[in-house]
């Protein structure tokens, strides 16, 4: 989604009353839609090159946790 692209109401809507909440309250819907926005957001990111590969991540995350390591003992 770039951002002319708009989702309508309706749109919404209807994913939302298909979709089951966990607990079939309106804080469930809710946490569907902030969900539906994440996904929305992520297949952005990689349809536009800001995603990285498995071993990317997994790189960045030794580092991370090796940085940690020798801060924190």
């Amino acid at each position: 989604m770039n951002s002319k692209e708009e989702v309508s109401i309706e749109k919404i809507s209807e994913l939302l009353k298909k979709s089951e909440t966990d607990d079939g309250t309106f804080y469930g819907a809710l946490y569907d839609l902030y969900l539906l926005i994440g996904i929305a957001k992520g297949i952005d990111d990689i349809k536009n090159g800001r995603g990285i590969t498995l071993e990317e991540f997994d790189k960045e995350r030794e580092a991370l946790y090796e940085s940690y390591s020798r801060k924190f003992g």
